[in-house]
């Protein structure tokens, strides 16, 4: 079980410098705030602010701004229930990387990072930054869902993500309500909050392959590549299609946008142009479409500039479109 290191907590800041006499009073409220773990400074003048508040419903957040630092917690902790406790952390600044159960996860600004305390993990902060994690009772964070508590998989919700979004938007609110007199509101404020970090958590695991398979894992990214390719392939037409209207619709991250077109060698913008060409490539030979105008061919694969389709399409095939329709037999 932890222990609190203070009877009442609070988001007061208190921001000061930290030299090594001082590690040891930080190092031990961070045991007793998140869980057991030797704390490191990778920073030549160190410091740290290190703020706390209890929830209502049950668990702590602590929020601490510091300059580089390494916590390794070589030993888990499965408090009362042998569950252990579920570690949300969200990067409000910063960069660095989570390791557990054979997982590394590197984290950016603005993601979140779940593990447990059940487990041995090590957190490290790579430049000075802000990190907020929230130590939730298990049994709180999943409700009714035991099985997932059973297998929980440590996991990354990255930033551009749309739940991960709406989470970083709640923060500062949720604090906020700490300091209201009616408990029921702090209660259900945090607790939505706390339904949708599981919402988040869902959503990562759900999008991760299962660590060691490379098969899977190959096999997983082959059908995002697939899903992806088949949705602007059928949006083509829209002029407005972007990598964030993309990732929205196919709930997954920017960043992951980006990452399945270089899988394929190539660059989201490329593969739109050469594919929107392609299209109307097609289309100029198809006899079906000969009464359509150079014009209507261009607005029908989202070319809204018709004197941009041209010059675009005569850098691709060598011609203009009414020359490439006129030397071509239709189809």
């Amino acid at each position: 079980m932890h222990h609190d290191p203070t009877p009442h907590l609070s988001f007061a800041p208190h921001l000061r410098p930290f030299y090594p006499g001082d590690l040891r009073g930080y190092s031990t409220t961070l045991d007793a705030l998140v869980y057991p773990g030797e704390l490191s400074v990778q920073h030549s003048h160190p410091r740290m602010n290190l703020e706390a508040c209890r929830l209502v419903g049950g668990g702590i957040a602590v929020s601490f701004d510091s300059t580089p630092m390494q916590v390794r917690h070589a030993a888990g902790q499965s408090g009362h229930d042998g569950a252990g406790e579920v570690l949300a952390m969200i990067a409000v600044d910063g960069q660095g990387t989570i390791e557990q159960a054979g997982r590394r996860l590197p984290f950016r600004k603005g993601d979140i990072v779940f593990r447990t305390t059940r487990l041995p993990s090590t957190c490290a902060l790579d430049e000075s930054g802000r990190l907020v994690q929230l130590r939730l009772p298990a049994g709180r964070f999943f409700g009714i869902y035991a099985d997932l508590r059973d297998h929980f998989e440590p996991s990354l919700a990255q930033a551009d993500s749309t739940l991960a979004e709406s989470a970083r938007q709640q923060l500062d609110r949720l604090f906020a309500v700490q300091a209201q007199p009616h408990p029921a509101l702090a209660y259900f404020s945090e607790q939505s909050f706390v339904s949708l970090l599981a919402a988040i958590y869902c959503e990562a695991v759900a999008g991760a392959p299962q660590a060691g398979d490379a098969g899977a894992a190959k096999r997983h990214e082959r059908d995002r590549w697939q899903r992806l390719a088949s949705y602007v392939e059928a949006n083509l037409c829209d002029p407005e299609l972007s990598v964030e209207a993309i990732a929205r619709e196919l709930c997954i991250s920017k960043r992951l946008v980006h990452r399945l077109f270089a899988t394929q060698q190539t660059q989201y913008g490329a593969y739109l142009r050469e594919r929107r060409l392609e299209r109307a490539a097609e289309e100029l030979a198809n006899e079906r479409l000969a009464q359509l105008s150079v014009t209507e061919i261009a607005f029908r694969n989202g070319f809204n500039d018709p004197s941009h389709f041209s010059r675009a399409f005569r850098d691709r095939f060598g011609t203009t479109p009414g020359g490439y329709r006129a030397a071509r037999p239709l189809a």
